[in-house]
């Protein structure tokens, strides 16, 4: 009986890994697809325009959008996280590793 139920335990594990696995190969490659809007948004970040944006939302030209781009800490919080989502990955990475 001990080996019957290791079985389904290590059946339910390599499932389980093999689910991750594949969630997180999507992930990434929609991350890696993604790297030119996210170039894109940096730059729009840095750029004068986006200071310029930033002085007609405060005269109240964007009222009707979604402004999340425009606060203090939208695109600030991004960096941070994926920064911190940068070291976990290689942390991971070394671990995945055989």
């Amino acid at each position: 009986m001990q080996a019957r139920n290791r079985v389904k335990k290590m059946e339910k594990i390599l499932n389980r890994q093999l689910y991750l696995t594949d969630q997180l190969t999507t992930l990434l490659t929609e991350v890696e697809d993604s790297q030119d809007d996210f170039n894109a948004l940096l730059a729009y970040y840095q750029s004068q325009t986006y200071m310029e944006d930033l002085s007609l939302e405060e005269k109240g030209h964007f009222n009707d959008l979604p402004r999340g781009i425009l606060s203090e800490d939208g695109i600030y919080n991004l960096l941070f996280d994926r920064r911190e989502l940068s070291e976990k990955l290689y942390k991971v990475a070394n671990e995945l590793e055989l």
